[in-house]
């Protein structure tokens, strides 16, 4: 039994890590296509590039994980099916209870990991992304200027000579506000980039240098000399958020507040896991494939067995947020649902009775 549980848990973790390396590298690449192209329309800021794909691809990681092991167990016995080699078992008086142990062999790791990444990490890395894209976004209006140039925004016009290699400092700037009463313009040896701590707005700080105040036809013009001069610029640093998004909450925040969106996100990412578990025990009777049948006959089956597992995962969310389903019932329902139908394949092959030898 130890070699059989050992050849079948490598043959299922190969296949679950096949089939998830194909799905993760499809996603990411597309997820990775989106991303450069918000970064190109100026919805992302470019140095939060590599801080939310690595954000999105853990939390696509999350979801593929209980993909890649039910179709890695679907495969892998469907193709024992199809080779005979579980008539052979079978023959040898080899049954379910021994087919789950190797499942769980691999179900453990792939469920700590699971549990880990659904409740502790996907936060932690979805709020440092946002984080950077909140602090890329104030730098955002520095980024956009170019040297040698006249530069907009809003009534502001900005001339440099240079910029610095971190495109934060300016160098020899020039500066033109055109307002309703007057039309100012300002000149400075430096300029930097400086947020205000208490409301967020980003400054341009110049000087030493002067500045010229005026009407246009008037001969009277106001002349400053300063040392420093700070400029509000018209596309104001992102104002602070009220918190994190339910998603990048904590654990330990989420299992201490009341509000509904927050419990209902905690049993999100209960659920994942679970869900995991549950068609990782629903995997090992479904893979059943008949002798005429081909190797992947059961694939279409599963396929849609997911495609229903998630629909109805998300459904129940969504009511949860409305109310309509309460708290205390959540997505057990789901859970339960499929736990029978795993128990009627059981009895189904087993004609009865749930014993580990089964008859060809």
């Amino acid at each position: 039994m130890r070699i059989l549980t050992t050849y079948l848990a490598r043959e299922i973790l190969k296949t679950s890590c096949a089939t998830m390396l194909v799905l993760y590298v499809i996603l990411v690449s597309n997820s990775f296509g989106r991303l450069l192209a918000d970064i190109a329309d100026g919805d992302v800021p470019r140095g939060a590039l590599w801080p939310v794909l690595l954000g999105q691809s853990l939390n696509l990681l999350s979801i593929l994980l209980p993909i890649a092991l039910f179709f890695g167990i679907v495969f892998t016995f469907g193709r024992m099916y199809k080779d005979h080699e579980i008539v052979v078992m079978n023959a040898c008086g080899i049954g379910y209870g021994d087919f789950y142990r190797p499942v769980l062999v691999v179900l453990i790791p792939f469920l700590s990991f699971s549990i880990y990444t659904s409740l502790v990490l996907n936060p932690q890395v979805l709020l440092a992304a946002q984080e950077v894209i909140d602090r890329e976004s104030n730098l955002h209006e520095f980024h956009q200027m170019k040297p040698g140039q006249f530069n907009g925004s809003g009534d502001l016009v900005f001339f440099m000579e240079s910029v610095s290699d971190d495109g934060l400092e300016l160098r020899d700037v020039i500066i033109s506000e055109t307002g309703k009463a007057a039309m100012s313009i300002e000149n400075g040896k430096t300029g930097r980039q400086q947020i205000d701590d208490t409301t967020g707005d980003l400054f341009l700080v110049i000087g030493p240098g002067d500045r010229y105040e005026g009407k246009a036809g008037e001969k009277r013009i106001k002349h400053i000399s300063f040392d420093q001069h700070g400029i509000l610029l018209k596309k104001k640093a992102k104002e602070a958020r009220a918190g994190p998004n339910t998603n990048q909450m904590p654990l330990k925040d989420l299992w201490k507040s009341n509000q509904l969106k927050h419990r209902v996100e905690l049993r999100w990412r209960i659920a994942v896991p679970v869900t995991m578990l549950v068609l990782a025990l629903l995997a090992v009777p479904l893979a059943y494939i008949a002798p005429r049948k081909g190797r992947y006959g059961k694939v279409g089956a599963a396929l849609l067995v997911f495609i229903v597992y998630l629909n109805l995962i998300g459904f129940t969310r969504a009511k949860m947020d409305d109310e309509v389903i309460p708290l205390w019932i959540n997505f057990w329902w789901v859970h339960l649902l499929f736990m029978l139908l795993t128990l009627a394949l059981l009895y189904r092959r087993n004609r009865g009775l749930l014993s580990t030898r089964v008859s060809a």
